[in-house]
């Protein structure tokens, strides 16, 4: 059932690779009445090279997102393209949901699943040097068994990043329950912080 007020809070999202903008977590929030806007990876956007990405996602930004009122929200691979921009940029006045973001570079134990995305230790360095602009509001959520958001770099890097909070889920892998997503999202919408 949609919340009406949902449709007058500005949301921009950045999905995972591979996904469109209106599926998944997309369509999750149109069902909830959100007027959506941001980036799908798929097509021309994905295609562009990873300093451009995130040219136009401060583009996109800059244009109709910078206010106290915008909430961003990135899953997997578009949460770490949403931190790469913000940590070059000035502090986002606005609030910042992630589920299963992307941190670095990721293999599991086994060795059946790794990552190495663009400048993996960057956000690690921000951390550490506690570089990052703050906003309002970040909260993450992964999965306690995610092998692309890890568990442990997650806990290392999202702590330590101004006004931050991090839910580790148990039992869960990187793609998170979308009942679970869509609790956590209005629990968002109408909270300034996690409990």
């Amino acid at each position: 059932m949609p919340f009406s007020y949902l449709s007058n809070i500005p949301i921009y999202l950045v999905s995972g690779r591979g996904e469109d903008l209106h599926k998944g977590l997309g369509r999750l929030l149109t069902s909830f009445g959100c007027q959506i806007k941001g980036r799908g990876l798929i097509g021309e956007f994905a295609r562009l090279r990873f300093s451009e990405q995130l040219d136009r996602i401060a583009d996109d930004l800059d244009s109709g997102f910078w206010t106290p009122e915008s909430i961003l929200v990135g899953r997997s691979y578009g949460g770490y393209l949403l931190l790469h921009a913000l940590a070059d940029l000035p502090p986002f006045p606005g609030r910042i949901l992630l589920f299963s973001p992307v941190l670095g570079e990721a293999v599991t134990p086994n060795r059946r699943y790794g990552s190495r995305p663009p400048r993996p230790r960057k956000l690690l360095e921000i951390a550490d040097s506690g570089a990052f602009p703050p906003c309002s509001c970040l909260e993450v959520h992964t999965g306690q068994d995610d092998p692309a958001c890890d568990p442990d770099l997650a806990r290392n890097i999202i702590p330590r990043l101004p006004n931050a909070s991090l839910r580790v889920v148990p039992g869960a892998g990187h793609e998170l329950d979308l009942e679970y997503v869509g609790r956590m999202f209005l629990k968002f919408i109408g909270n300034k912080r996690m409990q």
